[in-house]
């Protein structure tokens, strides 16, 4: 009887905690639910609509109509083809020259702000300041400032004999300053999440260094701090590259994709199809989602065998 008694206390207290695990996990997962409906509406059902829709023929009149393939064809293959492929290469060019310079110039600035310097909150403040500020408004205020041909710093150089080039009707000029713009406004984030993983480092891995020979700045950098900014460096690689990659405002308010679409990035590409060849459009966002998740794991992965190296 004993015996008995304590194996149904046992099965008792088995079963009352059980049930407190249960109620736990379900406590923990509606804390969650609040984030994943907006993610359902916000994020997964646009993105389903969109692939749906891109194998649709809509002009946003009337009812869609099933083509099939047909939209990807006309991307890949047919009339769309030409101006698809010069997007995703201005894409291409502009992600190569904005990712790596956001990243240089994110790190330097974070290694000259870390140290103990007189007046280092107030130039932290100085370069993070443009991320607050929306892409449109620098982006006019930039166009204001360096116009060809009324901009104030083209009016100054002009008294010293130095005049900027007119990259509003020259392609390459054009994509440069948007680089240069873009940089400006987004280079604080790189130099913020730097600043944090310098300051993560253990002073005592420094000092040993320097015990084993490592006495100057550049061989500590070198040994010590740049691979423990790996992980940093993987998250702003993949952050930057896609937000690159999905840039339009910066071309939109500076050149509005020209001279002759000489600028027109894929998004810019996919904004000016999509009233006219909704179906086109979504095709197009379909492909370029695959190239971002292509592109993605591809420096996943290099960035993890070069974390393995060091």
């Amino acid at each position: 009887m004993t015996a008995m008694a304590g194996g149904t206390a046992g099965t008792g207290k088995g079963k009352s905690k059980s049930g407190l695990n249960v109620r736990e996990q379900l406590s923990n997962f509606s804390f969650t639910v609040p984030a994943l409906a907006l993610m359902a509406v916000f994020l997964f059902y646009p993105i389903v609509y969109v692939i749906w829709l891109s194998f649709q023929k809509w002009n946003l009149l009337g009812s869609p109509k099933f083509v099939g393939l047909d939209n990807y064809s006309n991307i890949l293959t047919g009339a769309s083809q030409g101006d698809f492929f010069h997007s995703v290469f201005v894409s291409v060019v502009f992600v190569v020259l904005a990712m790596p310079a956001q990243i240089a110039l994110g790190l330097v600035l974070a290694v000259l702000l870390e140290r103990e310097l007189r007046g280092r909150a107030f130039f932290r403040s100085i370069f993070f300041f443009p991320m607050v500020v929306s892409f449109v408004a620098a982006g006019v205020a930039f166009t204001w400032l360096f116009d060809p041909t009324l901009g104030y710093f083209n009016t100054v150089l002009a008294n010293i004999g130095v005049t900027l080039p007119d990259w509003k009707h020259d392609s390459t000029w054009g994509i440069v300053f948007v680089v240069i713009m873009n940089t400006w406004k987004v280079v604080g984030f790189s130099m913020i999440l730097y600043i944090a993983g310098l300051q993560g480092i253990n002073a005592e891995l420094y000092e040993a260094a320097e015990i084993d020979g490592a006495r100057t700045t550049w061989q500590r950098f070198r040994h010590i701090s740049w691979p423990l900014l790996i992980p940093t460096t993987t998250l702003l690689v993949i952050t930057n590259t896609i937000g690159s990659f999905q840039a339009f405002v910066p071309f939109y308010v500076m050149t509005q994709g020209g001279p002759a679409g000489e600028t027109k990035t894929i998004v810019y590409f996919i904004f000016s199809t999509y009233l006219n060849r909704t179906g086109v459009a979504c095709a197009a966002a379909t492909l370029f989602l695959i190239f971002v998740l292509i592109i993605t794991a591809i420096q996943l992965r290099v960035t993890r065998s070069s974390d393995n190296i060091y």
